[in-house]
This record gives C-alpha cells, structure tokens and sequence, in this order.
C-alpha cells in the first residue's frame, strides 16, 4: 500500500501539473506550471497535504502555536492542518492569513487572525519559485511581531526560492521538488535553457 507521501505525489501529478506556456507571478515564463489548488481543493488531497505538513511541524526544534501564509496559497492548507491538529488532541494549532494589501472594507486588516506578538509561526505556501510570496508572507508576520520558526511549502520548483528563504530562516522545508517528477526535470531543463 502507499505511503501517504506517495498518494500525494500521485494527486500532484494528475490533478495540478499542466503544461502549456504560462507567466509565473514572478513575471518568468515556464513550460509547466503546479496549479497546487487544484490538490488543495480535493478532499483527499487537502488531507494528505495538511498530514504530512502536520509531520514536518513534529520535525521542528522549535514547536510552532500557529500556522498560515499568504492569502490564497496558504488558506486551504491553513485551515486543513489546524482541523487536523485539533482531530489529533495534540499540541493545538492557530490560524492567520496575511494579504498582500489591506482590506479596503469591514476591518481593514492585513492579518486576518491577528496572534498575540511572540506567537511562533510556521510560514506556508504552495508552491516556491523565487521565495517572494512566502517572503511577503514572513514580513508581515514579523511586522506583527510573530517569530517565523520554519518555512513549509507543498512544491519547491527549485528555482532558487528556496535558497533565498534559507538565507534569512532557518528549517526551510518542501514535499516535493519539481526533480521528483521526472516528465517535469526535462521540460524544466528545456526551459531554462530557452530562458537563458
């Protein structure tokens, strides 16, 4: 029978790799793109995400109150993970959502959620590339005076994100990498090569 770990990776393929030609948010364009909400959005799916994120926490030296990131790759996952801390009777999780603007209604808020200062917080995210978003997302925390005391995202597409986040936070982790998929290693190739 397959691991969890296993079963996911299975989702990712079939349900969020499309190729095609796309603009990344970052403004590179690539042959491939992980449409992670499309897993994040599938019961099963969302389930084994938020399990072996829930893992990964286990793995911290640091034990983490809470959980979130930026709005709309972290929202799903944020609230699966903190369910299934609950489920699980264990240390239980908080979460808090950062948005890139304040609202522009109703609370204005640029935190939904808002923890106490000192709150230890993991940073999520679905996908890394360049590290930006989940960057944005650590900012905000910090400007609200969270402690970031790890980084989880479902898809490294080792393009340097992931790099760049090790350079500023410590126990930065990925369940997958676009290598782990091999038909994507080859596009991935070819197209850093046509970039270059």
């Amino acid at each position: 029978m397959p691991s969890n770990r296993e079963r996911l990776h299975r989702l990712i393929e079939k349900l969020c790799i499309i190729e095609g030609d796309f603009v990344l948010s970052t403004g590179a364009k690539s042959r491939y793109y992980f449409d992670c909400k499309t897993v994040a959005l599938d019961g099963e799916g969302l389930t084994l995400i938020a399990s072996e994120f829930l893992k990964e926490i286990e793995k911290l030296p640091v034990k983490p109150t809470a959980i979130g990131g930026l709005t709309m790759g972290a929202d799903f996952i944020t609230a699966a993970v903190i369910v299934l801390s609950h489920q699980a009777g264990g240390k239980l999780l908080k979460g808090s959502i950062a948005r890139k603007e304040p609202k522009k209604h109703g609370t204005r808020r640029k935190i939904e959620n808002e923890l106490p200062r000192g709150t230890k917080i993991v940073a999520i995210d679905d996908v890394i590339t360049t590290g930006s978003s989940t960057l944005l997302a650590c900012k905000e925390f910090e400007e609200a005076g969270y402690e970031i005391v790890g980084i989880l995202a479902v898809v490294d597409r080792e393009q340097g994100g992931r790099k760049t986040l090790e350079e500023k936070y410590q126990h930065v982790r990925t369940l997958f990498k676009t290598s782990d998929f091999p038909k994507l290693a080859a596009l991935a190739k070819n197209s850093a090569r046509a970039v270059a």
